[in-house]
């Protein structure tokens, strides 16, 4: 394995943008190993890699040393497997759960209204959101899009469409809780 300087780990820790690749191109294999082994996709692979490296340059000033830069990556990384493959199950469970609703009686017309006014509501607490928010929420959670394609096509920085994603989600929660509690 190769190691990195003295020189390129302290402009590393300045936020020199040279180092960082530097950092990058040393460590991303061995991290894209790492993270294919938990998901078994090369392009969830590549997205827990960008999140990982991410991370690091976000926390660059906890690092002790050049020593310190794998393990952290490797540790993030497989928190990031974690959380992706949490919510794909979730995803698939909920999926699961409607086709078998959906199936199990399809004239009951109290859950049917009952389900039309919540899906209502919901759009209606969504139209409400500021219009940048809005675009970001639909995208992610309904339309499934990643934050680097949400950046993409909407010409924003992956971290704006993180806080906007943010900031949507728990108002919408928020809003949503509040309504379920009424409801029952």
């Amino acid at each position: 394995m190769k190691k990195v300087s003295k020189a390129v780990f302290v402009d590393f820790k300045a936020g020199y943008s040279k180092a960082f690749r530097i950092l990058f191109d040393l460590h991303h294999h061995a991290i894209l190993q790492h993270a294919y082994g938990f998901c078994h996709q090369r392009e969830e692979a590549e997205e827990i890699v960008q999140d990982a490296f991410t991370q690091l340059f976000v926390y660059r000033d906890r690092m002790r040393d050049e020593e310190s830069i794998l393990p952290f990556l490797y540790a993030v990384s497989k928190r990031i497997a974690i959380s992706h493959f949490r919510r794909k199950i979730i995803r698939e469970e909920a999926v699961t759960y409607t086709a078998e609703r959906a199936l199990r009686n399809p004239y009951d017309t109290q859950e049917t209204v009952l389900v039309k006014e919540l899906k209502d509501k919901l759009e209606q607490i969504i139209s409400e959101l500021p219009q940048q928010q809005q675009k970001v929420f639909v995208l992610n959670k309904l339309d499934d899009l990643s934050y680097q394609e949400i950046a993409e096509q909407l010409a924003l920085s992956k971290n704006t469409v993180k806080n906007h994603l943010t900031v949507a989600t728990k108002t919408v929660r928020v809003k949503l809780q509040r309504l379920m509690y009424l409801f029952f």
